[in-house]
């Protein structure tokens, strides 16, 4: 649908979130809460500092998974805000296949090209890309007409927020894999021109990564 500025959020920038032990292990954790490791931690308190480089926020919302949830909080703290959480901003539900490791899924070539390909294959008692991308453009559809004019923060997780890119930008949730994001990677969305000012940004993990 076409979007006039003036009806628009001021800016509206889509966030990842922090390092997670699943992350690590390489195992897949859509729905299924899950902590964030002690780089995790860092990494969130040091997106917490820095994003006032990046956005004044005005509003910021989450997924209420847990790792959204700490992450969130890190800029919300900074900025002496609230976070505001939306069921339907949470990950890609794999339903029985939630933890099941990376390696599992690609050795099953099919599954993992079925995942990739089909916007409608749904894992037994999970979701299709075609469901996330519905429940994701409703939240995000609801935040535009809430908050216009303002600065807003969103805080999910790398495959909703891929697949949403991948909506907006090309119409075609299939090229989802082209939007991976980095944990705390940032990411700006213009809708009135169906572009990314930016895309991926984590100027502040330098010093995570050097520690």
């Amino acid at each position: 649908m076409p979007y006039s500025p003036e009806n628009l959020p001021s800016r509206l920038v889509f966030v990842r979130h922090a390092q997670t032990h699943a992350n690590v292990q390489r195992v897949w954790h859509g729905q299924t809460d899950t902590e964030l490791t002690e780089t995790g931690h860092l990494q969130a308190a040091r997106l917490g500092q820095h994003f006032h480089q990046i956005m004044q926020p005005d509003v910021i919302i989450a997924s209420p998974l847990l790792r959204t949830r700490l992450t969130a909080q890190a800029i919300a703290d900074a900025h002496n805000l609230p976070v505001a959480l939306d069921p339907r901003l949470m990950e890609f539900h794999l339903g029985d296949w939630e933890n099941t490791s990376f390696d599992d899924l690609q050795g099953k070539m099919a599954v993992a090209a079925r995942l990739r390909d089909e916007p409608d294959f749904t894992p037994p008692n999970g979701e299709s890309q075609n469901m996330v991308r519905q429940r994701m453009v409703e939240a995000l559809e609801d935040i535009i007409q809430e908050h216009a004019g303002a600065q807003v923060a969103i805080v999910s997780h790398g495959v909703a927020i891929a697949v949403t890119l991948a909506h907006y930008l090309v119409d075609d949730t299939t090229k989802w894999l082209q939007y991976n994001m980095n944990n705390t990677g940032i990411t700006e969305l213009c809708l009135a021109t169906r572009s990314l000012p930016s895309f991926n940004l984590t100027p502040h993990l330098q010093e995570v990564e050097a520690e």
